[in-house]
C-alpha cells in the first residue's frame, strides 16, 4: 500500500525545510520579541497563509496570537513567575 502525501504533510515539510518549528499544545514557551515571560501554547490554527499561528496563554489570563517565527522554546533563565510551573526554577 503507498503513502498518500496530504496539503498538511506537505505543508509540515515545507516548514520544517524553512527551519520553523511546529509547536505542539502544551509546549512552554517564550513569544521572544515582547518578553521573556513564558507561556504554554494552547491552540494552534492555521492561518489564510497555509501557516500555523499559537496562541499563548499565561497563568494571569493573558494571552496572545503568536506567529511561529515570533516564538521560540522556554529554558530555566526566562521568567516563570506567570506559570504554573514557576516552582521548578
Amino acid at each position: 500500500m503507498g503513502y498518500y502525501r496530504t496539503s498538511l504533510d506537505r505543508m509540515m515539510e515545507e516548514a520544517r525545510e524553512d527551519g520553523l518549528r511546529l509547536w505542539e499544545v502544551g509546549d512552554m514557551v517564550v513569544v521572544h520579541t515582547l518578553n521573556d515571560l513564558v507561556g504554554e501554547v494552547t491552540k494552534r490554527s492555521l492561518n489564510g497563509d497555509g501557516e500555523y499561528d499559537y496562541m499563548v496563554d499565561y497563568e494571569d489570563g493573558a494571552c496572545e496570537w503568536c506567529e511561529a517565527s515570533d516564538l521560540r522554546e522556554a529554558n530555566d533563565l526566562d521568567n516563570w513567575s506567570l506559570t504554573s510551573r514557576r516552582e521548578m526554577f
